[in-house]
């Protein structure tokens, strides 16, 4: 690893371009349109941070056809995001997941609307109303301690940020999506204004709105394993394929009233909200053909070319039984509701050589997610197999028919959630006049409150007796058979006969109390039990840091205390033999202390290149689900009068955080003008990663009970584990050449990325989420009335989940995922500009597998979206 992180370095070093041009002269605009302006704003905030900051700056985040906040960040260096259904949605930092990043809007906390983690999913923001995104990989002292991959900052417009003083801007689009033929539309408008006899006051008020309905097809076979004789290793149980229609829309408004009476006091009132919703039609099928009570049967025949087979069976007839290989038919309809509100009010005082800057904020996050699944089974009798093609095919060769189809179990969900957080921070800043200009010394405090409630439930129920049993056929409940596509230009899979949705609705909600519908208490109990928690967590902060400048060199210590307490209330499912299950609330307190010191070096070695030089400690706090003591306890009886054996599976609220020691280097050649060439090095050596484990006790007393064996699952501590990295980035304005070819530009991007994680059973792992490769390009135009941009980015294959109690081969990764957009504008009219843009040219899907890199073969989802074609006016007044 050493050795190829060099030869990059070397590599990077040789690559530094030729035509090197005096700087030019900062025009002194905050925001100003076009595509070289905003780059030029991205990478002077980069070159005047203390610390390693990445900035994607307003213009530029509309410069290419990214739907969200994911998509936008997914473009700077050491940035992978996963997607689902076809849009970005977690972000991991420098190989970090992103559960353990730190997520803030201005500054502040901002939560996570989804569920029971801290891995913020970015597609609920759009990013159309921002100023810029900023991820900061070395943190000051005043920055939040949570972030061991980084932090990321939203910030939000203000109408202070225009050179002029009225500005509205107007955004409108429609689409054509190919596999469904539909048409997406989105839109956004924003108005900032200042006023008053000196332009004292300003206000901007900004919405943006998506709405899109759309079509994937998916193939997902499910637990591979080895066999003998297999071509590639090994067979999964199944073959699953879907067909999903999607509607998902995206609403969001930010606001901010300023008030600037002097130079020297500033105030403000600033919010944002954004609510995403997506509404899910999905029909799957499911063939299970090589399970492991077929394999090695006479009924399961493998040729001798290990690709192609064939497996026996007895189809079933109405509602009895067959034998052999199994169908399935499932329908779910599932709905979500995300929604994110902060608003903050703050100031920022200076009286002489001290300045105050203070922020109180409130932040409520939700979440509402209902849905319904119905599954209907038969046995369709011989299947026959194909593994030739990575995407393989297994079919009866006598598809099920309607009255084969007998309804097996439907459930219905309900999951809610809701967070609420208080904050305050105060920062107070003397300038050091003794020193250099820009040196100082600063202090603060911060609080933050959280209140996180979450609530679960999925009621279940199961066929009745055999006289009350029933197929598709008979209430008229059939859906039309669908053509699924997982890969372009293929001959399609055959999904049906599905479920009528409809229908379905209707004779479930006439017949639910019926005999032909059997809830299953205890599984619907459990579902309602374990995953409900309440959480309060509070966390204290005091730091204090210095920014010492010394000629060209600049030294920046810090320290940094936090405080993380509160109570954590889960709800544990007790279990005896033969009895009724029992709900026992179980309340534990948290808390721990972290010191967090970070040392900062900056060498302005000439008036082109900078040097830092970092050292940071920085935290990641467990996700809420792993905290929570609740879970579910099952017994019997033991060998011993008085005693029992029993397994228990719950969460851990003795869990420490990650912490981690973070080594920093970087070099940065700022030869021209919205030209740059870096080079960066980055280590982590990080305690304390958290895995789920199961482990056995003997002779244990738990809950008041004395047991000979007692089975636990629970996440825990490991050891250590460490990421080691090397990002190369390069950004140049072509203005040298002449004519029309002055109007290009180019902006790369790779990082190459190792890890090491040491496992509670002793094997060694990387990194979840991290990804060996990342690599951009981007090649842009901006002459006259045209711009256009074309970019290519790829995130190299990372482990999804490890397998701690099992083995490698149980294993799942994210393939490599390579995404190539482009967008061309033109300037109709001085403010009006027309402009087209295109969304996942390569048809790309996105690929999971089991097993290691080595056996992609494995292939447990193959999701297929189809391009994406937008056409669209923007106007600017």
């Amino acid at each position: 690893m050493k050795s190829v992180l060099l030869a990059t370095v070397a590599a990077a070093a040789l690559a530094l371009p030729a035509h090197a041009q005096e700087a030019q002269e900062d025009s002194g605009e905050i925001v100003v349109t076009g595509q070289r302006a905003q780059q030029e704003r991205a990478i002077d905030l980069k070159r005047d941070a203390i610390g390693v900051i990445d900035v994607a700056a307003a213009d530029e985040i509309g410069r290419l056809p990214d739907r969200n906040v994911a998509e936008v960040v997914e473009r700077l260096p050491g940035v992978g995001v996963t997607y689902d259904q076809g849009e970005g949605r977690y972000v991991a930092v420098r190989g970090v997941p992103s559960d353990l990043n730190n997520y803030t809007v201005n500054g502040i906390e901002v939560g996570n609307p989804d569920g029971t983690t801290r891995s913020l999913p970015l597609d609920v923001i759009s990013g159309q109303l921002l100023n810029r995104v900023e991820i900061a990989k070395a943190k000051t002292a005043d920055m939040d301690g949570q972030g061991i991959g980084g932090s990321i900052n939203l910030v939000t417009q203000t109408a202070f940020d225009f050179d002029k003083p009225f500005n509205l801007l107007l955004n409108g689009q429609v689409g054509y999506q190919e596999l469904n033929k539909k048409a997406p539309v989105r839109g956004d408008a924003s108005v900032a204004g200042r006023f008053g006899s000196d332009e004292q006051f300003g206000l901007m008020l900004g919405m943006s709105y998506s709405d899109r309905t759309y079509a994937s097809y998916g193939l997902y076979p499910d637990d591979w394993r080895t066999v003998a004789g297999a071509a590639r290793g090994g067979l999964p149980t199944n073959i699953k394929y879907t067909d999903y229609s999607l509607h998902r829309e995206r609403i969001g408004a930010t606001g901010s009233l300023d008030w600037r009476p002097s130079d020297d006091h500033q105030f403000y009132v600033r919010g944002i909200w954004s609510k995403f919703t997506e509404d899910e039609y999905r029909q799957r099928y499911r063939l299970d053909f090589a399970t492991a009570a077929l394999v090695g049967t006479p009924a399961f025949t493998m040729n001798p070319d290990g690709l192609t087979g064939t497996v026996t069976g007895t189809a079933n007839v109405g509602t009895g039984a067959g034998t052999g290989p199994e169908r399935r038919q499932d329908l779910r309809q599932e709905y979500k509701e995300k929604s994110i509100l902060a608003g903050m009010v703050g100031g920022s005082s200076t009286f002489g050589a001290i300045k105050a800057d203070w922020t109180i904020a409130r932040v409520h996050n939700e979440v509402y997610e209902p849905n319904q699944l119905w599954q209907f089974r038969c046995n369709p009798g011989t299947v026959d197999f194909d593994f030739t093609e990575k995407v393989f095919s297994a079919k009866p060769r006598t598809e099920c028919a309607t009255s084969q189809l007998n309804f097996r179990q439907y459930t219905e969900q309900l999951e809610s959630g809701e967070e609420d957080i208080w904050q305050g921070r105060l920062d107070l800043t003397w300038t050091l006049d003794g020193l250099d200009a820009g040196s100082f010394v600063k202090a603060g405090a911060k609080f933050r409150a959280t209140d996180k409630s979450f609530d679960a439930a999925n009621d279940t129920w199961t066929r009745g007796s055999s006289a009350n049993r029933f197929t598709l056929q008979q209430f008229g409940l059939a859906g039309d058979t669908v053509s699924v596509y997982p890969r372009n230009g293929d001959t399609p899979y055959s999904n049906g006969p599905t479920i009528d949705i409809d229908a379905i609705r209707t004779f479930t909600a006439a017949n639910l109390s019926s005999a032909m519908f059997v809830k299953d208490a205890a599984t619907s109990l459990s579902n309602a039990t374990l995953n409900d928690m309440n959480i309060d967590e509070d966390v204290t902060a005091l730091y204090a840091m210095a920014n010492l400048r010394f000629g060209v060199v600049t030294v920046t210590p810090g320290l940094r205390y936090e405080h993380t307490g509160g109570t954590i209330t889960g709800f544990r499912l007790e279990t005896p033999l033969g009895g009724s299950a029992s709900v026992v609330p179980d309340s534990r307190d948290i808390g721990y202390n972290d010191w967090l010191p970070s040392l900062i070096v900056r060498v302005d070695a000439t008036p082109e290149v900078v040097v830092r030089l970092a050292y940071t400690k920085s935290m990641g706090r467990p996700n809420y689900n792993q905290l929570s003591p609740g879970g579910n306890l099952s017994y019997e009886p033991g060998t011993l009068p008085g005693t029992f054996e029993g397994s228990y599976s719950a969460g851990n609220p003795d869990l420490k955080p990650y912490r981690a020691h973070n080594l920093d280097g970087s070099l940065e050649w700022y030869f021209q003008r919205g030209g740059l060439v870096s080079i960066g090095a980055f280590a982590k050596f990080i305690d304390n990663p958290i895995f789920t484990n199961a482990y056995s006790m003997t002779n244990v007393t738990f809950a008041g009970r004395q047991y000979d064996v007692l089975g636990f699952s629970q996440p825990l501590n490991a050891d250590k584990g460490e990421i080691y990295g090397i990002e190369v980035a390069y950004q140049q304005q072509f203005t040298f050449l002449p004519g029309l070819l002055s109007g290009f530009g180019v902006e790369l991007n790779a990082t190459l990325t190792d890890s090491s994680l040491d496992l509670p059973n002793g094997r060694s792992s990387t990194f979840p989420s991290q990804s060996k490769y990342l690599y951009g390009a981007q090649l842009f135009y901006q002459k006259g009335i045209v711009e256009a941009s074309v970019a290519y980015h790829n995130t190299g294959y990372s482990l999804l989940s490890v397998a701690v109690a099992g083995t490698a081969e149980q294993d799942q990764y994210n393939d490599d995922l390579r995404r190539l957009d482009a967008k061309f504008s033109i300037a109709v009219l001085p403010n009006v500009t027309l402009f087209a843009e295109a969304q996942n040219l390569t048809d790309e899907p996105t690929r999971q597998y089991q097993w290691n890199r080595d056996h992609t073969g494995w292939v447990t989802q193959n999701e297929r979206y189809g391009r994406t074609f937008y056409a669209g006016v923007s106007a600017k007044f």
